[in-house]
């Protein structure tokens, strides 16, 4: 069990009770998933830059990426139907935890723009927060790669939570697994 679990189960969880005066502990918010995206903006004109993003995406979260194609024709931005255009993983359970303590301690820190989250940054969802990088330098698993990859990749990083009533339940939450969040 990681660090992170077992704080959640026995830290978390209580604190939440209190803060949000429920009665019940399965109406405790909790992570359902996060969600990789990489995107690579030539990847409409040269299909094979896709390859980047799945060696990028299988290198962070050690499973195995899923190639996301274009439901349909869109001439303005020059797409097909059934062009691969991104890529992305899905982390549950297990691998969430480690995940989210491996982005805590490691990946953030390195960041030089990111100071905090935002009530802002949670854009029409009460659901899910988005972080958007592009700079992919602050990951460790990268740095013999990076001179390989292209410079216009890009990487989502999607945090999707259960039982939400309003959208500060999620920064809450991802505050009390000592993110820095601005309420």
């Amino acid at each position: 069990m990681n660090r992170l679990q077992i704080w959640h189960r026995n830290i978390v969880t209580v604190d939440l009770l209190y803060k949000l005066n429920s009665t019940n502990l399965h109406d405790i918010t909790h992570l359902k998933n996060i969600i990789l995206k990489s995107t690579i903006n030539t990847s409409v004109l040269e299909p094979k830059d896709i390859i980047f993003g799945l060696v990028v995406l299988e290198l962070l979260s050690n499973q195995k990426a899923k190639i996301l194609k274009t439901r349909k024709s869109i001439a303005a931005f020059k797409t097909r139907k059934s062009i691969p255009i991104s890529s992305k993983v899905t982390i549950r359970s297990k691998n969430l935890y480690n995940y989210i303590d491996f982005l805590i301690c490691i990946a953030l820190p390195k960041l030089s723009e990111f100071n905090s989250l935002n009530i802002k940054s949670v854009v029409n969802s009460k659901k899910s927060l988005s972080i958007g990088l592009s700079n992919l330098s602050m990951f460790p698993q990268l740095t013999k790669e990076l001179e390989h990859l292209p410079k216009n990749i890009g990487l989502t990083i999607t945090f999707n939570i259960s039982l939400v009533k309003s959208s500060w339940i999620l920064l809450l939450l991802l505050g009390e697994f000592q993110v820095p969040v601005i309420l």
